[in-house]
């Protein structure tokens, strides 16, 4: 398409624009371009700004449903080739997971075991003996058995967003930093464009809304209500005792809500979020800094697997906003008028997800037919109360929302 350009630089007409800057905007953005479609990508403030910048970056395949799983292994598969695709580095580096089972929860631990090597996980069985040889700092007396996953890592989730955007620019695509998306222009029940605060009206048959912690708010301005809430994720970074060892590997501990990984070659980053209903927080409260004392108490936590941890250095930390929905999977769909396009409520998963979600929303926008791993995330599911359900849950079903 040959746009005309406002004397702002922002083109006049798009054949799409996208909304958002993180991993997954940039991601959406990036395939759409390579559609041969033109896109146009705007960002509040910069690239990576938001949730994907406070991301822990974990890339993993240990889900409770099929669906989970699958989007996750795409997602691996192109993350572990993410630079041949794209040309930019996401710094990806393949680390190994663990997590375990207490005695009174092995039969549901057997259960998602067996769904991961059903659904290709190269998933291995490890006794505790086993664990503890291959992590000899892991406290692992109350466990009865855990998984390993040899083919999970991280990135550096700004590395993997300036990637995605920096692609996206080569394939034609134009990005946009410090311009903010005011409201979503309509006719006769279709999008006709947006209105960019300072740069005027650019128009466009679709627009895919990946703001983050935005979306569900600009979306209502033309759509229903998205049953979308906010909850704190908290992140501390710690130096590991000189004599730690080896970086140990990624670990889930799904009974105290943790998760950890290495962060470098001295540091692990540990996080938790705060999965209680009540602690629901709005958007706009929503504060960066990390206290000294939740830095303290995320030691603590990670020291109850890590013991040789409780004397890590703390080297600070930080706190961001997850965008949950009930079931804790995201809504991939055109909601509202024809056209427009969401991608939210990632539940803390959206960075892991970005590379094949990316791929099935573009898929889906471009051409206007539904993929089908994007149905069971249909925006209706709720009111139809047709949530995606564990096909392994564990353990003994308690729900949790762990990146």
């Amino acid at each position: 398409m040959r746009d005309t350009v406002a004397a702002s630089g922002v083109p006049r007409t798009a054949d799409a624009v996208v909304v958002g800057g993180g991993c997954m905007g940039t991601s959406i953005a990036w395939h759409l371009a390579r559609r041969g479609l033109g896109v146009v990508l705007f960002e509040k403030s910069h690239v990576a700004a938001g949730a994907t910048g406070h991301s822990g970056a974990l890339v993993r395949q240990h889900y409770e449903t099929r669906l989970g799983i699958r989007l996750a292994r795409e997602s691996l598969t192109f993350f572990r080739r993410f630079e041949e695709e794209t040309e930019f580095s996401c710094d990806f580096r393949t680390t190994g997971f663990l997590s375990g089972t207490r005695e009174r929860d092995l039969p549901a631990f057997e259960a998602l075991f067996e769904l991961l090597r059903s659904e290709g996980v190269r998933a291995d069985r490890l006794t505790p003996s086993d664990a503890k040889t291959m992590e000899p700092q892991l406290e692992v007396s109350d466990y009865a058995a855990l998984v390993h996953d040899p083919d999970a890592g991280y990135a550096d989730p700004i590395a993997t967003a300036h990637g995605f955007a920096a692609a996206a620019v080569v394939e034609g695509a134009k990005v946009f930093d410090d311009h903010e998306v005011s409201s979503i222009e309509t006719r006769s029940g279709k999008v006709t464009g947006v209105k960019i605060h300072g740069a005027g009206l650019l128009s466009a048959e679709r627009v895919v809304l990946a703001a983050g912690n935005w979306t569900r708010d600009l979306a209502a301005t033309v759509a229903p209500r998205l049953p979308v809430r906010y909850v704190r994720g908290e992140v501390a970074i710690l130096r590991r005792p000189v004599d730690f060892g080896a970086p140990p590997r990624i670990h889930f501990d799904f009974y105290g809500n943790t998760y950890s990984r290495p962060e470098g070659e001295k540091d692990t980053l540990t996080g938790y979020m705060n999965t209680d209903p009540r602690k629901t927080m709005p958007r706009h409260e929503f504060v960066e800094s990390l206290p000294a004392v939740t830095v303290r108490d995320l030691r603590t936590r990670l020291a109850k697997r890590f013991p040789r941890m409780n004397d890590a250095q703390p080297r600070g930390g930080w706190a961001g906003a997850y965008d949950v929905t009930p079931d804790s999977y995201p809504i991939l769909d055109q909601v509202g008028p024809d056209g427009l396009f969401v991608a939210v409520g990632f539940s803390g998963h959206g960075f892991k997800l970005s590379p094949e979600v990316g791929r099935l929303l573009a898929e889906y926008a471009a051409t206007g037919k539904r993929p089908k791993p994007l149905v069971p995330l249909r925006a209706s599911r709720f009111a139809e109360k047709q949530l995606v359900h564990a096909d392994a849950p564990f353990p003994g079903g308690k729900k949790r929302r762990i990146p």
